[in-house]
């Protein structure tokens, strides 16, 4: 038993230290894909050292929302409008506004990126291993985006009090507004109802620094890679309808829910987002 022991920390050393040294500079190269925190990705990776691996992908994020959250709308002015309007002879209304209105909202992912990665393997065994590198997106998005409609009885009361106003002396135009904060900002029309939108934007630049463990070319056929890590991002802005929201702070006081709010306030404070990855990798030679 205990030569059976030995023997097979001596096969294991064997292979541990004999798989990085294999590995000659821009004879292999593996595929890989991988899912995580931020969606999905495939890449490539290419051995130029002994203890360094080249590597290239591109990221995206998965659809669908990743929950929702209610923005609430005060619609008490345009129900004293409603009322104010119905005092005229002839003027009645058949949807009518509450002193509030609910936005339910989609939030969701909207990171697509290409990357570029090096991999330093300080030990021999091509275990462990330190990732820096950059990710860059080549259009303009989000981080994290929110859209949202109005109910359609709402949406129908706004427009059957402007068509009503528009019929008066000097008429007036009234919308629904969602407010942040100080700020007011109207919600426009989509697909017969009232749409509103809100974006987290970043730098198209990315830095990235993670740890993880396996190897990015295999030493059979098939690997299996866990790495934990944190995209690093600058200047971010958030925007509502298209317009950049001045303070951050006037949405946290804002109509978020408060789930929300936790995110729009640690995406302010803490311009780091955690990155939790699995991937498989196949060597093609």
């Amino acid at each position: 038993m205990k030569k059976y022991f030995l023997f097979l920390i001596s096969l294991c050393s064997f292979t541990m230290v004999s798989a990085q040294d294999n590995m000659e500079a821009f004879r292999h190269l593996s595929v890989g894909a991988e899912a995580g925190l931020h969606g999905f990705g495939v890449e490539v990776a290419v051995p130029v050292q002994k203890h360094f691996v080249l590597k290239a992908g591109y990221n995206w994020a998965p659809g669908g929302d990743l929950f929702n959250t209610d923005i609430n709308i005060n619609t008490s002015g345009l129900k004293s409008a409603q009322e104010e309007l119905e005092q005229l002879p002839g003027v009645s209304f058949t949807n009518r506004f509450q002193d509030e209105s609910t936005v339910n909202a989609g939030v969701r992912m909207g990171i697509h990126n290409y990357k570029v990665m090096l991999n330093w393997y300080p030990f021999t065994n091509g275990r462990l291993y330190v990732a820096g590198g950059a990710y860059y997106s080549t259009k303009d998005e989000n981080m994290l985006e929110l859209s949202g409609q109005t109910t359609q009885n709402d949406w129908a009361a706004l427009n059957e009090l402007n068509d009503k106003a528009e019929e008066l002396p000097g008429g007036k135009k009234y919308d629904m507004e969602v407010e942040f904060g100080s700020q007011k900002y109207a919600i426009s029309e989509k697909d017969g109802c009232g749409y509103m939108e809100a974006g987290f934007k970043i730098d198209p630049l990315k830095y990235y620094l993670g740890i993880g463990l396996g190897r990015c070319v295999p030493n059979r056929f098939m690997g299996l890679q866990f790495e934990v890590g944190a995209l690093i991002y600058h200047n971010a802005v958030l925007t509502c309808q298209g317009q950049t929201v001045e303070s951050i702070g006037d949405a946290l006081e804002g109509s978020l829910s408060s789930d929300a709010k936790e995110i729009v306030e640690y995406v302010d404070k803490y311009p780091i987002y955690p990155q939790l990855t699995l991937r498989l990798s196949f060597r093609l030679f």
